[in-house]
């Protein structure tokens, strides 16, 4: 056998097993980004679909409803699945006679966990919000 004075053998193995834990964890890092921001974005496009539906509404508290119920379908549909929800809205505007202009205002924070989004088991969460606005139609029945 004759023996190389740079002798390489093994040097594969070592940067292998440096480098594939190393590669692991940028994909992973990035998967757990992309999740987080599938979350906001949910959550965003939630509040978006309230907001409209509550401004086509000729009645407050119709559009206080429409707004908790299209936000928790849409997240439910989504696969959004919030361990704390807090849906905040402003539909005052619907009150106020035709001719009135306004915006409807909507608000979504969901705590999710962290072991929904990324890793089974992994403890923490994290709270991703989404807010919308929608001009109101000034010529629509309002107020009934």
């Amino acid at each position: 056998m004759i023996r190389h004075k740079d002798d390489q053998r093994g040097a594969v193995s070592v940067e292998t097993a440096l480098l594939v834990p190393l590669f692991v964890l940028i994909v992973s890092v990035a998967a757990a980004g992309w999740r987080i921001s599938w979350a906001h974005t949910q959550v965003q496009a939630a509040a978006q679909a309230a907001a409209r539906a509550a401004s086509l509404k000729g009645d407050a508290g119709q559009a206080h409803a429409t707004v908790t119920a299209i936000v928790q379908a849409d997240l439910k549909t989504a696969g959004v699945h919030c361990a704390s929800a807090v849906i905040t809205d402003d539909v005052s505007v619907v009150a106020q006679p035709a001719g009135t202009p306004g915006n409807v205002r909507v608000g979504v924070e969901c705590t999710v966990r962290l072991a929904d989004l990324l890793v089974p088991g992994l403890p923490g969460s994290i709270v991703v919000r989404g807010d919308a606005t929608e001009a109101i139609d000034i010529f629509s029945r309002r107020g009934r």
